[in-house]
């Protein structure tokens, strides 16, 4: 499984809020980390390495915030309320869990 569809499961990408394949590319370019041979992203020999809880987190809060964004007016208010806390919590788990790092 590739570092960007582990992201699309952690984060749940597909359903709404939505994360598009471009949007979790840069999420996980955020989410870089020097290898295990000490080189950082931006060198030529650098082995792809992510922490990939940090990047759920990231992920979460993008959706939080798109959910947030969301005018709440009637009985639709209640479940974009749910979804902005579920969102939230969703980024404190991996929070907790980030700076693990995944070797691709």
């Amino acid at each position: 499984m590739t570092a960007i569809e582990e992201l699309r499961l952690l984060t749940a990408s597909a359903i709404e809020p939505a994360l598009a394949d471009d949007e979790l590319a840069a999420i996980l370019a955020y989410a870089a980390r020097p290898d295990p041979g000490g080189f950082a992203p931006q060198d030529e020999q650098w082995t792809p390495t992510y922490d990939i809880n940090a990047a759920a987190a990231r992920g979460w809060l993008i959706k939080a915030g798109r959910a947030a964004a969301i005018i709440e007016s009637g009985e639709g208010g209640e479940a974009t309320s749910k979804v902005f806390d579920n969102c939230r919590s969703m980024a404190r788990v991996y929070a907790a869990k980030a700076n693990s790092t995944v070797r691709i």
